[in-house]
């Protein structure tokens, strides 16, 4: 799943934990300042940079936090990936995970062994696109990631899932 040249974001704060932040520095991971936009904006151009130099695939969660639901929903995307994949003229691969909660769920304190299914959707290109488009990009990639978190889960469930309203 993780192709060669691969990083992911993280929060700048994490640069500065022992042993977790120096291997997350060498393996060129993209630290985000989350309350310095000009700085986060920076971080994004040196990314979109490297990505292009090196060929370099970035993992990024757009939810931006996790999420603790116990139903097939998804938090609000932050955009900023969006814009980095549309700076960088790279596609969007979105990557989906089922809702976990039966097998994880801090706020239940459950932890158990099972199965959590994971899906790679189509690449969804962003060639000719500028930031205009980074508004529908992201509703698009949102509801199709939506859609297959809802079909996953009912599958893992062998349930009925409805698609939670917003």
């Amino acid at each position: 799943m993780f192709p060669p040249y691969c990083s992911v974001t993280a929060k700048q704060s994490l640069k500065w934990i022992p042993f977790l932040g120096w291997f997350m520095y060498l393996s060129k991971t993209v630290f985000i300042d989350r309350g310095n936009s000009q700085n986060a904006r920076l971080a994004f151009d040196s990314a979109a940079r490297h990505m292009k130099s090196e060929r370099q695939s970035v993992f990024i969660f757009p939810e931006g936090t996790r999420s603790y639901s116990t139903q097939p929903d998804l938090l609000p995307f932050k955009k900023g990936a969006f814009h980095l994949a549309i700076q960088a003229q790279v596609p969007v691969v979105p990557v989906v995970v089922a809702n976990y909660s039966e097998v994880l769920h801090l706020q239940s304190k459950v932890f158990k062994s099972g199965s959590i299914p994971v899906k790679i959707l189509p690449p969804i290109s962003t060639k000719n696109m500028t930031a205009a488009d980074v508004d529908d990009l992201t509703r698009r990639t949102q509801e199709n990631m939506l859609a297959e978190l809802v079909s996953f889960t009912k599958a893992t469930r062998g349930q009925q899932a409805a698609i939670a309203a917003n």
